[in-house]
């Protein structure tokens, strides 16, 4: 491994900083990805973004299964960088590969066969939203199996610890598509298919970039690699033990999210939707950011515990935690500040703004936490304790479920879905943190 992207040796800041920014750097173009589709869609008309809304959450609903792939194979191939075994690393990063497409595939076959009744689901009453939720999801659906692919490519990228090629290339997916979805929605006459189309072509240049990549560019993590190679059950057993955790995580996650927002448009209606639609997309902007920067902490320590160095990942988790307080605080004034405009970027409609202003400002608050939360998280996945972040996940979203239901029957309304969801989000930091804290009371202030 070139020392560049050792991470077992250096100044840890610098080396975080230059591990962790392309991931930010990637996770905020693939939300802007999702976004510009949002925006241009919304010129459309506000029943457009409320059946992208409804439509785009069995794309995220997948990610649960992509996840499942990526961090098991991430985990794979940082641990064994660090342990110095590059063909057990490379192992990871192939198998991982083929079980990613092969689940993103069957994924695929599954909502465009049964899309009518997960749309069906929301219990949206607007007959146009449905029909456009339909269509749309019929579509984009075809992108699934390419976004599988080169997600997980970027895990590997991460665990060998070069995420500067994955970020480049994402950034050319993603002017890509803001080139070619206007040209398909209205100078092709496209509409809603167009939007899907020219994310279905940007996910396939992405792929296709990253595997040229994998096999030719230079700072790649292996001189050769197939994805055709030999299936190795061990490694995908492993591999599927660290992530299936993660996976139970986010499908539920998601599935409880879609149980929200099946309260949302049977009691708020499409402008509700609307508003929730674009004002979650924004809130994801430091979302993905905070995940990202999880996602490079779980390639930093798992490099380190491959290298039994313990004294650095202390040191790293302590920065780490302070980056993320500072970046945490930030995203706290922001939301609350801007809310409005922000907004109001992709409505116009004033009673909407007003709901989406108000999820930003409360779910504001909760965002401090968050961050630091998605250190602790990471610290756990990158030692391979996977289970420990999806158990508190799984049961804090339970519980966002019920104080949503039972704040939004009282005179909050509306607020009282952000509010629950604000609550669920504290409640799972404080856990995380705490847990996290106790545990590695526990283990070696030494190197092994």
């Amino acid at each position: 491994m070139k020392r560049q992207f050792d991470l077992t040796e250096g100044p840890i800041f610098n080396k975080l900083l230059t591990l962790s920014l392309p991931i930010m750097a990637t996770s905020f173009i693939q939300m802007a990805n999702n976004m510009t589709g949002i925006f241009w869609l919304s010129r459309l008309g506000t029943e457009y973004v409320a059946a992208a809304g409804l439509a785009g959450q069995f794309l995220w609903l997948s990610m649960a299964f992509m996840f499942m792939c990526r961090i098991g194979a991430e985990i794979g191939v940082s641990q064994n960088i660090g342990k110095g075994n590059h063909e057990d690393a490379k192992k990871y990063a192939q198998n991982g590969f083929v079980l990613a497409i092969i689940v993103g595939t069957v994924f695929t076959v599954a909502v465009i066969l049964l899309r009518s009744y997960l749309i069906r689901f929301f219990n949206m009453d607007d007959p146009v939203v449905v029909d456009i939720a339909n269509r749309y999801l019929m579509v984009v659906a075809v992108s699934i199996p390419f976004s599988f692919g080169h997600f997980v490519i970027t895990g590997v990228y991460g665990g060998y610890g070069n995420t500067k090629i994955p970020f480049f290339i994402n950034g050319f997916g993603l002017l890509l598509n803001i080139v070619i979805s206007p040209i398909l929605i209205f100078v092709v006459g496209l509409g809603v298919y167009g939007a899907a189309i020219g994310m279905i072509i940007a996910s396939a240049t992405n792929l296709c970039l990253k595997l040229w990549a994998m096999k030719k560019y230079s700072g790649r993590p292996f001189a050769q690699y197939s994805i055709l190679a030999k299936i190795n059950w061990d490694k995908i057993l492993q591999i599927l033990r660290w992530g299936v955790p993660v996976a139970a995580e986010s499908f539920l996650f998601t599935t409880l999210f879609m149980v929200v927002s099946r309260l949302i448009a049977s009691d708020f209606g499409q402008g509700a939707v609307a508003a929730h639609s674009v004002a979650m997309n924004v809130e994801s902007l430091a979302f993905m950011a905070a995940g990202g920067f999880a996602s490079a902490i779980t390639a930093f320590i798992g490099q380190n515990f491959g290298a039994k160095k313990w004294s650095r990942i202390r040191s790293t988790y302590r920065i780490a935690t302070l980056v993320m307080m500072a970046y945490g605080a930030l995203v706290t004034i922001t939301l609350f500040v801007f809310a409005t405009p922000l907004v109001s970027i992709f409505l116009d409609y004033p009673p909407d703004i007003i709901i989406g202003r108000d999820y930003l400002r409360i779910i504001g608050l909760a965002q401090l936490l968050f961050c630091m939360e998605g250190v602790a998280s990471g610290s756990f996945r990158g030692r391979g304790l996977t289970y420990k972040p999806s158990i508190v996940s799984i049961i804090s979203n339970i519980l966002r479920v019920f104080v949503a239901y039972f704040l939004a029957a009282s005179a909050l309304g509306i607020n009282g879905v952000w509010i629950g969801i604000a609550i669920a989000m504290t409640v799972r930091s404080v856990w995380i943190l705490v847990w996290h804290f106790i545990d590695m009371r526990k283990r070696p202030r030494v190197d092994e």
